[in-house]
């Protein structure tokens, strides 16, 4: 079965009272390209894989990069951490991964920040998403 490795990304850890570094976290980012309608950013993005997120969750900014209307989407509310609630909009896309890309569904929150990999569209997508803590690192097979 094929597989992908990618090695967790660090971070420095900001104080939210002083503003300083306090120390380092170690993310499973890995770099993701879209596509929409044939047009691929050519550039890639660092996106968290999160079990916690139901679905992929984007900033608008990076769809609009790709050409999307975003509000042409299917509007959505998502609720959040601290039950904060976001506008969001669903595109059908195309995500490469390394040598792997797969269509899935993409939701635009209008103040997302960080690029989320959710259990459905990304999970979903695989037959094993493994987490090697001790590594640092995470193996994407399908």
């Amino acid at each position: 079965m094929p597989s992908l490795k990618f090695p967790y990304i660090p971070e420095t850890l900001i104080s939210p009272i002083t503003q300083k570094a306090i120390g380092t976290i170690y993310r499973p980012k890995i770099p993701v390209r879209l596509s929409y309608n044939h047009k691929v950013v050519p550039f890639p993005v660092e996106s968290l894989i999160d079990s916690g997120s139901d679905t992929n969750l984007f900033p608008a900014q990076w769809g609009q990069v790709a050409g999307i209307n975003i509000k042409k989407g299917s509007f959505k509310q998502i609720v959040g951490i601290g039950n904060a609630a976001m506008h969001a909009y669903t595109h059908r896309v195309k995500l490469y991964i390394g040598t792997y890309s797969f269509n899935t569904d993409v939701d635009f929150g209008l103040t997302q920040q960080v690029p989320l990999l959710g259990r459905t569209g990304f999970f979903n997508q695989f037959s094993e998403v493994k987490f090697l803590e001790p590594e640092k690192k995470i193996i994407l097979t399908w």
